[in-house]
This record gives C-alpha cells, structure tokens and sequence, in this order.
C-alpha cells in the first residue's frame, strides 16, 4: 500500500478518496484466480472483476489499521492532488465518485472460498507495518 511508509514514520496520511467505498481485494485472492485462470479451459474468455468480500472507506482502513497494529492512525482527507499524473488524478475522480464501491462474487465463485479481508491482509503483514528506526 502506498501510504505504508507515512505509517511507518508517524506520518499523516492523505485521503484522496473521501468517503467512498472501495472492496480491498488481497494479492493472494488475485494471484490465486490468475493461476486458476491459467491452469483450466473453464476460465476462457470469462472477465472477472476481482474484489475484497466489504466495501471499505479510508477512514475504515485506518480503523481497522489502528485497531490490529495497536499504533495511531492518523488521515486527514484532501482533495489537493496537483502534482500528481493526470491519469492517476482521473482515477481518483473516479474512485471519489464512487465508482469502486461495489463488491463482485468473483473470487469466491472462482476459488470455492471466501475473499480474503482487509483486516487479515493487514493482520498477515503486520510487520510490514513496523515503524522505522
């Protein structure tokens, strides 16, 4: 996640997002449909948009960061984005907007199992979370 080292180092995090909701989808849910994809015919010429199982806001990713690294999160919401790419900044707008607040039923249609959680991805990587010396 971009915003890990403002974390680490105590920072406050910007929220590009405001109150939108996005399904956080985890690397390991991605991986493992791509590799399901590659490994059977019954995946050709199907699309899947891939998600977490619950739509989350910024403010509940750092709710639930606080929560399981036992550290203060600290956001504060933003809409100065100027020096970022124009296509990045689009994809904000969107995001903003709405636009990634819905959850598909991919990954477990695809992997026979639930989609992993924000909360577990950020429990199985707590250290990656450490502060910086």
């Amino acid at each position: 996640m971009w915003y890990r080292a403002l974390f680490q180092a105590g920072e406050t995090i910007p929220n590009l997002v405001g109150a939108s909701g996005q399904a956080i989808v985890a690397p390991r849910d991605v991986a493992a449909v791509a590799v399901a994809a590659m490994t059977s015919d019954a995946h050709d010429v199907q699309r899947y948009d891939l998600t977490g199982p619950e739509l989350l806001t910024f403010a509940d990713q750092a709710a639930i960061l606080q929560s399981v690294l036992e550290r203060p999160v600290k956001i504060t919401d933003t809409n100065a984005f100027g020096h970022l790419p124009t296509g990045m900044i689009t994809g904000i707008g969107w995001a903003r907007a709405g636009g990634a607040a819905y959850v598909t039923g991919h990954v477990p249609r695809v992997l026979g199992r639930p989609a992993g959680t924000f909360e577990q991805w950020v429990r199985d990587h707590r250290e990656a979370f450490a502060a910086t010396p």
